[in-house]
């Protein structure tokens, strides 16, 4: 009888510790979709016409469009940041692309922006 006991408490461990994982793992796999699912801005001239060379900081940059899509440290201690704008299938806007040159000190030394057709 003993056995018979510990075979089927084992199987209800086994059970709960699968249902524990795929749990866990969904949960997972939730939070990673929302992630990427965060909505992107538009393309806006206004937005970038705020932008002022040796005045404009890395935050208010990420104020305005949000994180960058990609960010490249040089070797002279100045960032690239680039931004895709209005790329998300349920983004209706403009969409664009920005590439901001930050100095050292964290202000815009360079930038260049274009808008694009869907």
């Amino acid at each position: 009888m003993q056995c018979m006991d510990n075979s089927i408490t084992q199987r209800a461990r086994g059970r709960v510790w699968g249902t524990l994982s795929a749990s866990v793992v969904a949960l997972l796999l939730g939070a990673f979709v929302a992630g990427c699912a965060t909505p992107q801005r538009v393309y806006d001239d206004r937005q970038i016409a705020r932008i002022q060379k040796d005045v404009t900081a890395e935050a208010d940059l990420v104020q305005w469009f949000g994180p960058a899509t990609s960010r490249t440290m040089q070797p002279d201690g100045s960032k690239s940041l680039t931004w895709r704008l209005g790329t998300s299938g349920r983004n209706t806007g403009p969409a664009g692309k920005l590439d901001v040159r930050l100095a050292p000190d964290g202000k815009v030394t360079a930038y260049t922006a274009s808008q694009t057709t869907k």
